[in-house]
């Protein structure tokens, strides 16, 4: 027995055509959307990760200005006359004069 294919009438062949074709247009409409809803999020994204961006350098920008004066003031505290001037009046040091100069020598044993 040989098997045979029904084949449906041509008004039914017209409304499978349709429905095809209608198919199609409502794949491509969701295509279009899901492209434009991923459109929109990936330029959403894109503004976020800039703004951060702005954020992230105005930090480094305050970091550098602040690590500047931090090596300015360093230079400043390491000045000689600022050492010299510390001294003088935390510690009372003073510079020697000649007649209160001593000098103390070495003594090697076996000397």
């Amino acid at each position: 027995m040989k098997r045979t294919k029904i084949k449906p009438p041509g008004a039914m062949k017209a409304v499978i055509g349709i429905f095809k074709g209608q198919l199609s247009n409502v794949l491509l409409t969701l295509c279009i959307l899901i492209t434009a809803f991923s459109l929109i999020s990936m330029s959403h994204q894109q503004r976020q990760l800039y703004a951060e961006l702005e954020s992230l350098q105005q930090e480094r920008d305050k970091l550098d200005i602040e690590w500047r004066k931090l090596r300015l003031e360093q230079r400043v505290m390491a000045e000689h006359s600022r050492l010299e001037q510390l001294a003088r009046k935390k510690l009372g040091m003073t510079n020697l004069d000649l007649k209160s100069e001593r000098i103390v020598r070495q003594v090697k044993d076996g000397d």
